[in-house]
């Protein structure tokens, strides 16, 4: 099951350089390209078609969690094992923006978990 996005030149700010955990290298979102191809495409057509997906841990938690794990604001992507490395402790529902697009799409079985979405 993938969610499909289409990303709008509007977002383009909001776009991280690589969707790779900057811990492990693992690549967070695969259907998603990379921020510099992203922007170009936001740029010369105005839209990227985007997908999301169970094999993708795209998510947004709080900014005292993110600021705990010792990430700074849109300083790249954490796959939710680094990410609970990092605090020391296993993610909970309450970590998570709810409110975010992205904490309400597909993802991998450990990420709804987390979630408590499963």
């Amino acid at each position: 099951m993938n969610h499909a996005l289409l990303m709008k030149d509007t977002e383009e700010d909001s776009v991280t350089e690589s969707w790779l955990c900057v811990d492990c290298g693992v690549n967070t979102s695969p259907g998603m390209p990379p921020g510099p191809m992203m922007r170009a495409e936001l740029k010369n057509h105005k839209e990227v078609e985007c997908s999301i997906g169970l094999d993708s841990e795209v998510y947004m938690v709080r900014k005292k969690v993110w600021k705990e794990a010792g990430m700074d604001p849109f300083g790249g992507c954490l796959c939710i094992g680094c990410l609970e490395r990092r605090l020391g402790r296993r993610l909970k529902p309450k970590d998570f923006n709810q409110d975010h697009v992205f904490n309400q799409m597909p993802g991998t079985s450990r990420l709804l978990n987390r979630q408590g979405r499963d």
